[in-house]
């Protein structure tokens, strides 16, 4: 022998044999089958349709006596491209990795997953397992070697039909906006109901909660203050919740709707697979619609609100470009009054002093430098004023200014003169307003055409109109914010000469009348000597001298 080596037995194993879509299995056991069906909208013409999916597919499957129905899955009133709230196709795909499935028969590739994405990344996880996958519609089965090809086609096509869905969807809800008309449910909107015709209407004991928060904070109070009083009041929330929250508080004070406008595209839908949904900074247009439904709120107090807001909101970041401080309601002085040396907030202070060999507290206002030197790095040479001599002035100065009526009408209204408009500015705010209806009207026109392939031509007119509409309502903004302040002003002094004319004659201890500094002091300003300018909020000013024993004249 040469002792060559015999030649190696090879003994081919032959693969499973997959049987035909309708045949049994292999081991001659029924073909575990489920359906998917998906419904995209909740309305109830599309009611019948899922009905009809479901009836559908039990009969057909439990017609196959090859066939062992597992289960319908459904999805009803859910977007396709996402499978975050699927939560039926979530389950089916959760009993295919539990083996509790063989073959998953659907109507088409969209109604399994509108994202090719997460299409082609399900058939495969599934394809792994050797569970099929067949589409009716497209007649095409994933266990097939020649299906990759195919659905990668048609999956990016029910994509991007999605995707031309949601842009459709996007021009049609703007083309409502650019003609006014806007929807806004009311199922959790404190203060409105929709009356049969659609239209918003007054919900008069709702909106008895609205301008009680509205008078509360142009009183003084914070967000945090008004949601305690609501819940102690007993007072629940639009969803029936017994808490209330400054978030809550703050965000009507802040909505335009309860003053009867309207802004729209206030959010806006970033990626159309996800739907997640993004605050609008600017990054796409709005639309403010002026007088879409009844007022609960005035203008006059809607405006007074959100300077309040920003006066507050300034205060916090830093007052005058210098010191930060927090708005508080804890004393009727608070957030009030500023150090004349440095411009420091001064803050209230509880103090200790002797007399006749006897200690005793008594309240003062101090410049929070002088207070903290260390903390704010600033060294001021401001005293504490007393505050029952703070109260002592400012009483003695209403009752001054009381005799001198007519003297303050002429100072507020000079004042009141260089912040109104001139007859020049008076005439182009009318200008401005009859061009943005103008614009306002053409761009309804051309918006009433129901195609959305408007031509390059109209295009480019709309862009242009918008822009025009742009630069003339910056302009009107601004003229209007300055006539505001001439408003703001002119009420300031009617409210004042209001609390002068009720004030009665004078006694000997005179109550101090917090609701009259805080409804009309704009600040005050104390200085090391003990003098205290107070500013009105009408734009007048006087100066007192708070030293502890009121000194003669």
């Amino acid at each position: 022998m040469s002792g060559n080596k015999p030649s190696p037995r090879v003994r081919v194993i032959p693969a499973k044999v997959r049987t035909d879509r309708n045949a049994l299995n292999p081991d001659g056991n029924k073909k575990r089958v489920a359906a998917y069906a998906r419904i995209s909208t909740n309305e109830e013409s599309q009611a019948g349709s899922y009905e009809l999916q479901v009836a559908h597919y039990t009969d057909f499957i439990q017609s196959n006596p090859s066939w062992e129905l597992v289960k319908v899955y459904a999805d009803y009133g859910i977007s396709g491209t996402s499978i975050k709230n699927r939560v039926e196709f979530q389950q089916l795909i959760q009993d295919c990795n539990d083996g509790k499935i063989d073959y998953i028969i659907t109507k088409s590739i969209s109604r399994f997953a509108r994202n090719t994405l997460d299409c082609l990344r399900y058939i495969r996880e599934l394809k792994s397992r050797g569970i099929g996958l067949y589409f009716e519609k497209e007649n095409i089965d994933t266990l097939d070697a020649k299906s990759e090809l195919f659905l990668t086609i048609l999956s990016s096509m029910a994509q991007e039909e999605s995707r031309s869905i949601s842009e459709n969807t996007k021009w049609g809800v703007q083309k409502r906006f650019q003609r006014g008309i806007a929807h806004i449910p009311t199922t959790y909107f404190l203060g409105y109901d929709t009356d049969e015709d659609g239209n918003l209407v007054i919900n008069e004991d709702e909106a008895a909660i609205i301008r009680r928060i509205y008078r509360e904070f142009l009183d003084g109070k914070g967000t945090v203050s008004i949601a305690k009083g609501l819940m102690k009041d007993g007072i629940l929330t639009a969803r029936g919740n017994k808490t209330w929250t400054s978030d809550s508080v703050y965000k009507i004070l802040t909505n335009e709707k309860f003053a009867g406008h309207a802004l729209l595209q206030k959010s806006i839908t970033v990626d159309f697979l996800t739907h997640k949904r993004i605050r609008n900074d600017g990054s796409e247009r709005q639309y403010f619609i002026k007088d879409h439904h009844p007022a609960i709120i005035s203008d006059e107090d809607w405006n007074a609100t959100q300077q309040e807001m920003k006066r507050r909101s300034k205060m916090l970041r830093d007052p005058e470009g210098k010191y930060a401080q927090t708005y508080s309601n804890t004393s009727y002085f608070s957030n009030s009054f500023y150090c004349g040396e440095c411009g420091s907030p001064v803050v209230r202070r509880r103090l200790t002093s002797e007399r006749n060999g006897e200690k005793y507290l008594y309240t003062a206002w101090q410049c929070r430098a002088k207070v903290h030197p260390k903390k704010y790095n600033i060294k001021c040479t401001g005293r504490h004023v007393w505050e029952e001599a703070l109260e002592r002035e400012f009483m003695d100065l209403i009752y001054e200014l009381k005799e001198s009526r007519e003297q303050i009408i002429e100072e507020a209204n000079e004042v009141i003169a260089e912040y109104d408009l001139s007859a020049k500015e008076k005439e182009r705010l009318g200008i401005l307003e009859e061009k943005l209806e103008s614009i306002s009207e053409r761009l309804v026109e051309l918006t009433d055409n129901n195609n959305s392939s408007v031509s390059g031509a109209y295009e480019a007119t709309i862009r242009h109109l918008y822009y025009e509409q742009e630069m003339l309502q910056a302009e009107l903004e601004e003229l209007n914010e300055k006539q505001q302040e001439s408003h703001h002003l002119a009420k300031q002094l009617n409210k004042l000469l209001m609390y002068l004319d009720e004030l009665e004659e004078r006694t000997e201890n005179q109550a101090f009348r917090a609701d009259i500094f805080k409804q009309t002091v704009h600040r005050g300003i104390i200085y090391w000597n003990y003098d205290v300018t107070i500013e009105f909020k009408c734009g007048i000013a006087r100066k007192v001298r708070a030293t502890r024993v009121k000194e003669e004249e």
